[in-house]
């Protein structure tokens, strides 16, 4: 059976690996009677013996001496290079390792080249962090649908005359305070619009967010509030929304200083386009290289496959 011719091609070969190992120290045994039909198969396979190579015509002979030496001398001259003649193995010889190519094994040459990384936009330091952009408690609102009375006009006149000092002074937690009290008597989109200007300078951008909005539901065409939001905006990074404001804010009421924040936000939004359109084009070129990636390893598959089922029709 299987079994048993495997071991009998085993024995085989180790007497063969013997045979050659006395050979090799001896050559001459080649010429006896008994290793004539060995002779004979090396001579088929292209082995070469001292006695094919005719000296040719005109070259010196040896001398009596040397040619003696040369019978004496334990060399191997005529011993066939056992080791060039294919399917025969010598003692120490150690067999050439079969490089598998990338066809056998189904694999590429060569390694994957990774998805790109999108670029990200540069940390900020001047933006503000949001869990520190806001008063706590937030700040009274008031109520804009409230009707004043004349006693209430004439104290929020007051108290917006004291905000106004208290800013100046460069008090702007008392213009806060101030701005407040003329909220809660006299609401109005000035009155928010300017609390959030306070708010702006203390460095509160999302409370500045809440007085310009509400200031903007009273009178949706005031660019002080709309420019008061835009600039809060700017603080906390938010470049779409501040660019935005500040824009439909220039475009009612323009002034310099406004200007000067808006050119940042524009250089920003300038910056974030061109990110946009460099990442675009990595995620198309990630998409392509995973598309290509899959078509390869479907492809590995399919000869898999096709050497399995080749394989298993042969069995």
């Amino acid at each position: 059976d299987e079994l048993s011719r495997m071991a009998e091609i085993e024995a085989a070969v180790k007497a063969l690996k013997a045979a050659v190992g006395v050979l090799k120290a001896d050559p001459k045994l080649l010429d006896t009677p008994e290793l004539a039909f060995f002779k004979d198969y090396l001579k088929s396979l292209g082995a070469t013996f001292g006695e094919d190579k005719k000296p040719q015509a005109g070259s010196p002979k040896k001398p009596a001496a040397a040619a003696a030496a040369t019978a004496d001398d334990d060399s191997d001259d005529d011993m066939p290079n056992l080791e060039s003649i294919p399917g025969v193995e010598t003692p120490g010889a150690k067999a050439e390792p079969k490089v598998e190519s990338p066809e056998d094994s189904g694999e590429d040459d060569g390694e994957e080249e990774p998805d790109e990384e999108l670029e990200e936009e540069e940390a900020d330091p001047s933006v503000i962090p949001e869990e520190g952009a806001d008063v706590s408690p937030p700040q009274e609102m008031g109520d804009p649908s409230r009707e004043p009375s004349d006693a209430d006009y004439e104290a929020g006149g007051e108290a917006k005359g004291r905000a106004m000092e208290c800013m100046g002074g460069g008090d702007l937690e008392g213009a806060v305070k101030e701005f407040t009290t003329v909220i809660t008597l006299t609401p109005s989109a000035l009155a928010y619009a300017n609390r959030g200007t306070c708010f702006l300078r203390l460095k509160k951008p999302l409370a500045a967010i809440r007085d310009a909005s509400r200031a903007l539901e009273l009178n949706p065409d005031s660019g002080k509030a709309l420019k008061v939001r835009g600039k809060a905006h700017a603080m906390l990074g938010r470049w779409v929304e501040a660019a935005r404001d500040i824009g439909q804010g220039q475009s009612i009421d323009y002034d310099e200083d406004t200007r000067e924040v808006q050119k940042g936000v524009d250089k920003k939004m300038e910056d974030m386009h061109k990110r946009d359109a460099r990442n675009k084009a990595v995620q198309e070129r990630n998409a392509k290289r995973r598309q290509e990636r899959l078509k390869k390893q479907r492809a590995k598959e399919a000869k898999r496959a096709a050497k399995a089922e080749a394989a298993g029709g042969g069995g």
